[in-house]
């Protein structure tokens, strides 16, 4: 799967998400250009500096960034060469995620972070989330990283997260926006 087909299952797995809903506004046409480039960008950052985790037939993904390489940061070029509207999501996107990344950065210690996770529609609840976690948590544990952290805006998303063996670590509210539930798990070798 190429990074362009992974931001098209990142786009059609956020396109209802509470936080990508906020950012990202205007017409359906927009929204999804905006959140292409922007998971572009992302799964980019994340093949730079930790790893993307793919799930058999292409059927989701996992990224992840190692505590040294957190908080994410996109190339400025790239972000001032998109459209209007898409900038304005992405700046949307980065003030609501900075107050979560300041918790992560201010409490976590030889840390992951799980970045993006996604399962396309097809094949949920079969395990492919799971499975994916799993890898990642072993990436991580084999780079020396105990902990992994990370973000949602998707209340439905902390059930199968407690499942995992995630824990709710706060919740964040800004006013307007969706609530920011930050999770960690402690992780080690198998």
């Amino acid at each position: 799967m190429n990074l362009m087909q992974c931001s098209l299952l990142l786009s059609s797995n956020f396109s209802d998400d509470p936080l990508f809903r906020y950012a990202f506004q205007g017409t359906d046409d927009q929204r999804h250009r905006a959140m292409d480039a922007y998971f572009a960008a992302a799964l980019e950052f994340c093949l730079a500096e930790g790893n993307i985790i793919l799930a058999p037939g292409n059927t989701g993904l996992v990224a992840w960034i190692p505590g040294t390489a957190f908080p994410p940061a996109f190339d400025q070029n790239r972000i001032s060469s998109q459209p209007s509207y898409a900038i304005a999501g992405w700046e949307q996107l980065n003030r609501q995620q900075m107050a979560a990344f300041d918790v992560i950065r201010e409490n976590a210690v030889k840390f992951g972070f799980c970045y993006l996770l996604a399962v396309d529609f097809s094949v949920r609840r079969r395990g492919y989330a799971r499975m994916l976690m799993d890898a990642c948590f072993d990436q991580m544990a084999e780079a020396g990283l105990e902990e992994c952290w990370l973000i949602t805006e998707n209340e439905a998303n902390l059930a199968i997260l407690e499942s995992m063996g995630f824990e709710k670590f706060t919740t964040l509210h800004q006013p307007g926006a969706p609530l920011s539930y930050i999770c960690r798990k402690a992780i080690s070798l198998h």
